[in-house]
């Protein structure tokens, strides 16, 4: 482990604590301090969602027709040429999320390209075919990118995930070992254990607010998916009765991509069951106390590769990991670790 290393032996809350491995020739970067007045998992999670404001961005669009025929909407920022940084959103995430503008203003600033990728159906096209994307979904990034280090051979490439699309970027990262093309990668808010995760969501009080929240948007885009189907393949009233993600992944989720049920899906698609596989230089941030992901459901330090870092604080909510010590003047952290991270891996100048 390298840089700063996190002592979560008991993932207790007021035993997790903070140590600088002396050992480490790589610069130190501060670890996450909670504003206190956002000491709390849900102001953590909603504040960047309601209060942080967009940096206006310059998007290029491009579509990555795939090889089962289907395609892959992405919006490229910053320079023309040298590295790039791949940004994979979160559940039902896309390109107006808040917390990919901000990594991606960041990527922009140092000078690096960013290339956001939607997830099938995510953003303003429907897709072709009928599958959707899902949480273990690895074959389109291999793809994307594959098409990427046809066209640039030598680009040095680095890859960011939030929450569903740190799982992915994680369950990947541990399909390819050092075969990786990233030189480094980067994991915020990873569910790791999709039953656990799921469960545990399905039965916390606030925690259900989110669930409802994502079910519902997921509901209005497998209807806008085929709203023009008179045989949809899935059974739609079904659909329109679940409530829990456990119940969306068996009437949905599981039938659209081949999955017998819920519990095959999320044993073959949960990233806790990939990451001891790791290759390449990969940080993974985490909070104990994330509304969606229970510290049951983070792996111990252990279970990952030794070419990973693990950072799991006491507080972050989920995507959250605000600072400041003024009240309302809120400083993000989550990008600065970010970039200071992949600046030890990707060049400050390339040929590319």
């Amino acid at each position: 482990m390298n840089d700063t290393t996190l002592d979560t032996t008991s993932k207790s809350p007021s035993s997790t604590t903070v140590s600088l491995d002396t050992t480490s020739t790589l610069p130190y970067h501060t670890p996450f301090v909670p504003a206190w007045w956002l000491h709390n998992r849900h102001l953590q999670s909603m504040w960047p969602m309601y209060c942080r404001k967009k940096v206006p961005l310059n998007y290029r669009y491009e579509r990555f027709e795939l090889i089962d025929g289907d395609f892959i909407d992405a919006v490229w920022v910053g320079p023309m040429r040298g590295p790039i940084v791949i940004v994979l959103h979160g559940l039902e995430g896309s390109i107006e999320s808040i917390y990919a503008n901000a990594i991606i203003h960041a990527i922009e600033k140092t000078g690096w390209r960013a290339l956001f990728i939607h997830f099938r159906n995510c953003s303003a096209s429907r897709n072709r075919l009928d599958r959707y994307y899902h949480i273990g979904d690895t074959g389109d990034i291999m793809n994307v990118l594959s098409i990427i280090r046809n066209r640039e051979p030598s680009v040095p490439m680095a890859g960011v995930g939030f929450s569903l699309g740190g799982n992915v970027l994680l369950k990947w990262l541990g399909e390819m070992g050092k075969n990786c093309p990233l030189v480094a990668a980067a994991a915020v808010s990873a569910p790791f254990k999709l039953a656990v995760a799921s469960e545990m969501v399905s039965s916390n009080g606030l925690s259900r607010y989110y669930e409802k929240m994502l079910i519902d948007t997921m509901k209005k885009a497998i209807l806008k998916k085929f709203h023009d189907r008179e045989n949809p393949p899935i059974d739609m009233q079904r659909m329109m009765q679940c409530s829990t993600f456990q119940e969306f992944d068996t009437y949905v989720t599981a039938p659209l991509h081949g999955f017998k049920d819920a519990s095959e899906y999320y044993h073959k698609s949960s990233c806790h069951n990939y990451i001891s596989g790791i290759g390449k230089p990969t940080l993974v941030i985490s909070a104990l106390d994330d509304p969606l992901v229970p510290p049951e459901a983070v792996p111990d330090v252990d279970a990952f590769s030794a070419s990973t870092q693990l950072e799991l604080y006491p507080c972050g909510g989920h995507i959250g990991f605000v600072g400041g010590q003024i009240p309302g003047r809120a400083e993000y952290w989550l990008e600065d670790r970010i970039i200071h991270y992949f600046r030890q891996f990707i060049p400050h100048t390339t040929d590319s």
